[in-house]
C-alpha cells in the first residue's frame, strides 16, 4: 500500500506554502544583487572614460603647444607634385606660419627621378621666432632633426629633418632663416627658405 499523497499547506490566496523551516524568499530583495553590480560595472566605465580624455589631452603634439606661431592653412609643396611624388603624408607634414608673404618656388634641382623644391618666403616674425616654430613643428611632425647650423657660405641658421615616407623613400626638409633685418621706418622681416627633396636612407 503507497503512502497517500502528502498534503501542500497554502496562504490565505490559495498559493503553496514553502516546507517548515524554509524562510520565502522575496524576489525584490534578490534583484537588489544585479542591481548593485550593474552600478558597479557603469561606474568603473565611467571612470575609464574620465582617465582617458585627461591622457588624449596630455597628448597633444608639440605642432600645437609652444610653437609660437600659427600655421599656415594648405599644403605648401601640394602644387608640385610631380607623378605622385611627394606623397600625402610628407606634404601634410610640411608646414609654413601664417602672416607670410607668397612663397617663390625656386629652380628645382633638374633631376626628373627625384623630387627637390624648395619655398622662399618673408615673415615679420624674428629669426628666433621662426627658429621656434620650425623646430617644434619638425618634430611634433615626425621629422627626425639631425643637423642643425649655420647654412654653408651664408648668415643665419638651418635645420635638417629626415622622415621615411609612405612610398618607402626617405625624405629631406631642410629649412634655412635668414638673419632679421629692419627697415628704416622700424619694421622687421625675415627670409625663410624650405627645401622639400627625396633622399636615399643613408643621405
Amino acid at each position: 500500500m503507497t503512502d497517500p499523497t502528502p498534503t501542500v499547506e497554502r496562504d490565505a490566496h490559495g498559493r503553496p506554502l514553502p516546507p517548515p523551516g524554509i524562510a520565502p524568499t522575496s524576489l525584490k530583495y534578490a534583484m537588489i544583487v544585479p542591481i548593485v553590480a550593474l552600478i558597479v560595472i557603469v561606474a568603473y566605465i565611467l571612470a575609464n572614460l574620465g582617465t582617458g580624455g585627461s591622457e588624449a589631452k596630455d597628448e597633444v603634439p608639440a605642432i600645437i603647444k609652444g610653437a609660437g606661431l600659427p600655421v599656415e592653412p594648405g599644403l605648401a609643396f601640394a602644387p608640385y607634385v610631380t607623378n605622385g611624388e611627394p606623397p600625402s603624408d610628407i606634404l601634410a607634414a610640411v608646414v609654413l606660419p601664417s602672416g607670410i608673404s607668397a612663397p617663390k618656388a625656386l629652380h628645382d634641382s633638374g633631376q626628373p627621378t627625384s623630387f627637390d623644391r624648395s619655398l622662399r618666403f618673408s615673415s615679420n616674425a624674428s629669426q628666433a621666432q621662426l627658429y621656434t616654430f620650425f623646430h617644434k613643428q619638425l618634430i611634433g611632425r615626425g621629422w627626425k632633426i639631425f643637423s642643425t647650423g649655420a647654412p654653408v657660405g651664408a648668415p643665419g641658421v638651418q635645420m635638417l629633418g629626415q622622415k621615411g615616407g609612405s612610398d618607402s623613400w626617405f625624405w629631406i626638409q631642410g629649412v634655412t632663416i635668414s638673419p632679421t633685418t629692419f627697415s628704416a621706418d622700424g619694421h622687421q622681416s625675415t627670409s625663410v627658405t624650405v627645401r622639400l627633396y627625396q633622399a636615399s636612407e643613408g643621405a
